[in-house]
């Protein structure tokens, strides 16, 4: 998905980093660049949402399949 990333030379950016468990695999994904660390804390609570066990009448149990953390980083911007 394209998103507009025009920020400072010097900016401070932030990925999402979600683990997420199957049952024949765990998988982890990076997600980002954000300009924001709330931006890229969304993405983890969201895929620990999406991912939540469910129990038989469908409600959370409070576990999920997904777990993540946010990463910091900085951009050097060189021609291509």
């Amino acid at each position: 998905m394209a998103r507009s990333i025009g920020m400072a030379a010097d900016a401070t950016v932030f990925r999402a980093v979600i683990t997420k468990r199957y049952s024949s695999d765990t998988v982890t994904t990076y997600e980002g660049p954000y300009g924001s660390i709330a931006d890229a804390r969304a993405r983890v609570t969201f895929w620990t949402n999406y991912l939540a066990d469910r129990d038989e009448d469908g409600e959370p149990t409070g576990t999920s399949r997904a777990s993540g953390h946010v990463e910091r980083g900085a951009i050097t911007w060189e021609r291509a």
